[in-house]
């Protein structure tokens, strides 16, 4: 453990306040580069070595996984082990409360989360049971049942605020069979998390007190980035107490496309009467060429809190404005810094360079001409590893495993390898089973006197006793073990050939077994469902930096790393 005065005796006078001021509501408005974390970790191993505060009755919000997964770093380094604090995403952290309490909604425990992929084609399913034209109606669909739950509104409420929004009828109609759809396979997607969270404080007080209970000191981070539904649930975690420290910078909103209010963090101190207020102004990662346009640019942001950040740190290199004339020639010109300045460097490696753009559509022009340097990179915020279709595939067959009544893995995974159970036979099971109020899994039990025939009827039954038997086997042994046990009894890589295309399905078969066996090795007394959470809470850009290659990446995917040089793409919008 580390000697937590050294650390505040290490932090600069503006710092060190935010730090000791523990009670009450705090606002810290800290500027890039200014050492928020180490204000962040600090404060909260003062509060549990100096205050003695228990470590699990503090809670520390941030807004990605490597974010998170830094700060529980940090803090294990000064404190040792905490494995009951929690440090984490807001959507972990609802997991865990729903885990524990959302039986009261209805829901059984071991629900399933889907992905923006599987969300999508059960938006798509709605479309063609209302008989809606996909193209018109799939897009606003989408966005809309999004920004509903991220204002708390059910889809009534939806019709209510949004009537005078073109396709608002139609959408509704969508939203209410897509959430009917949802409770029925014990499901919830990424908007779920929140959602049902702050339905469940609402609708069931006693839950709600047992968190504000539990957590006496909350810590926000990126909190210009909150949207309605997660300001709902750390007012509520607070309400006790009072206790809440707010870390963000309102300059470096750049989410409010997703729902994020720049309202919350401005308008703090009207909400929590009585908050301090600190800014962080030094900057430790740029130099003072780079803050004098950051600061230039930002100046004419409006409705923000005024500050000015400054630095120590020496004059730097003057930031460098090219004109291209088309985006091929731009990229050429990336390409070709990053190779000169490597090649004449000897400490820049290639993850010390970053390509930036407004979206993942501008990278191919720079993918094009790094392939023709031969210039390593990755892009983030695309295709992710668990979105291929063979590993969602294997995932289906967890799913249905962990809750049987998720309909949509259910189709999934009896249609891979293929079984001889048409899409038809799918269908009519499906309806049968919604007549009976059963889950397509149960409802096998019961299909002798329907429309499905003999053959089909025999099929499904075989595929059924092949989940029953996976259940069980599930009960005594590891993940790994389970998912070997899918692999093998299903025959599923058999239905592969030896194409290179084929064989590096394969390939991402047996990373997909790593991965759980990394995912066990870092985590102790883990279940199923806790896998299942891990890769659906996953992202590809928790890898970033994992390896020397140069980052291509929205600036919305890359936001909060650092990197000694950058280039921004795509400018002139």
């Amino acid at each position: 453990m580390i000697d937590v005065n050294n650390l505040i005796n290490k932090l600069n006078s503006e710092q060190v306040k935010p730090v000791l001021d523990t009670e009450g509501a705090v606002l810290v408005i800290a500027g890039a580069g200014s050492g928020k974390t180490r204000v962040l970790t600090t404060r909260i191993a003062y509060l549990v070595s100096e205050k003695k505060v228990p470590a699990d009755r503090i809670l520390a919000i941030t807004f990605t996984n490597k974010a998170a997964g830094e700060m529980k770093e940090r803090l294990t380094k000064i404190l040792g082990d905490i494995p009951q604090m929690w440090v984490c995403t807001i959507h972990s952290m609802c997991v865990r409360i729903l885990r524990r309490d959302i039986d009261v909604l209805g829901y059984d425990k071991n629900f399933t989360i889907y992905d923006e992929t599987d969300r999508d084609r059960l938006i798509k399913k709605v479309l063609d049971d209302l008989g809606y034209d996909s193209d018109k109606i799939f897009k606003p669909s989408k966005t809309y049942i999004s920004i509903a739950k991220n204002e708390c509104l059910s889809p009534d409420e939806f019709l209510n605020e949004y009537s005078s929004l073109k396709f608002a009828e139609e959408i509704h109609n969508v939203y209410k069979l897509y959430q009917n759809y949802l409770e029925r396979s014990n499901s919830l997607d990424f908007d779920d998390l929140l959602f049902l969270t702050n339905k469940l404080f609402v609708e069931y007080p006693d839950v709600a007190e047992y968190y504000a209970n539990k957590f006496e000191y909350v810590h926000i981070d990126e909190f210009q980035d909150t949207n309605s539904v997660q300001f709902n649930i750390c007012r509520v975690l607070t309400k006790k107490h009072g206790n809440i420290f707010a870390v963000g910078d309102d300059d470096q909103s750049i989410y409010g496309w997703r729902g994020a209010r720049i309202e919350n963090i401005l308008s703090f101190d009207d909400v929590y009467r009585g908050a301090k207020v600190y800014k962080l102004e030094q900057n430790y990662r740029s130099t003072k060429k780079i803050l004098k346009l950051a600061n230039t640019i930002i100046s004419n942001n409006k409705g923000r809190r005024v500050k000015e950040l400054w630095t120590d740190n020496d004059e730097g290199c003057k930031v460098e404005t090219f004109v291209a004339g088309d985006e091929n020639n731009e990229a050429s010109y990336v390409a070709m810094q990053i190779k000169s300045l490597y090649s004449r460097s000897e400490t820049l490696r290639y993850k010390d360079f970053a390509v930036f753009m407004r979206v993942n559509a501008l990278s191919r022009a720079v993918e094009q001409e790094f392939l023709k340097y031969g210039i390593p990179y990755k892009v983030y915020g695309g295709f992710r590893f668990f979105e291929r279709k063979e590993i969602k595939d294997v995932l289906a067959y967890l799913k249905v495993i962990n809750n049987h009544y998720d309909n949509e893995s259910f189709i999934r995974a009896v249609s891979s390898p293929k079984r001889g159970i048409g899409d038809k036979t799918l269908q009519e099971l499906r309806e049968y089973a919604v007549s009976i109020d059963l889950s397509m899994f149960d409802a096998i039990d019961f299909i002798d006197n329907t429309t499905i025939g003999a053959s089909a009827q025999k099929r499904l039954r075989i595929f059924k006793d092949l989940l029953v038997k996976f259940k069980e086997y599930s009960q005594n042994n590891s993940i790994v073990e389970l998912i070997n046990f899918v692999i093998k009894e299903t025959g599923f890589l058999e239905q592969f050939d030896d194409s290179d295309e084929d064989e590096s399905k394969v390939q991402n078969v047996s990373e997909l077994v790593n991965s759980a066996e990394l995912f066990v090795r870092d985590n102790v007394e883990v279940s199923l469902s806790d896998y299942l959470n891990s890769i659906t809470l996953s992202s590809d850009t928790d890898e970033i930096n994992s390896d020397d290659s140069v980052t291509v990446a929205t600036i919305h995917a890359a936001k909060g790393l650092e990197y000694k040089c950058v280039f921004v793409i795509g400018l002139d919008e």
